[in-house]
């Protein structure tokens, strides 16, 4: 339960490093499953901001993984 809770604290705490755009479009993608195009009609922005907000996110999360181990 500990090691489950230190995880969730580190993904938001690379989360809060986020935008608000880049924070949104991630969790749209990542935890309810839409797609590029979805997010980009929802967020009313193009798919190709939507691909660089997830893009981005996921470098964080990358950087921030590799850092840590």
């Amino acid at each position: 339960m500990a090691c489950q809770q230190e995880t969730l604290d580190e993904i938001f705490s690379v989360l809060d490093t986020c935008t608000p755009a880049q924070r949104e479009r991630f969790l749209l993608f990542a935890l309810d499953g839409y797609t590029y195009t979805e997010i980009s009609r929802m967020c009313n922005c193009s798919k190709v901001a939507v691909h660089q907000s997830i893009k981005a996110v996921r470098e964080k999360f990358l950087k921030f993984f590799s850092q840590e181990h």
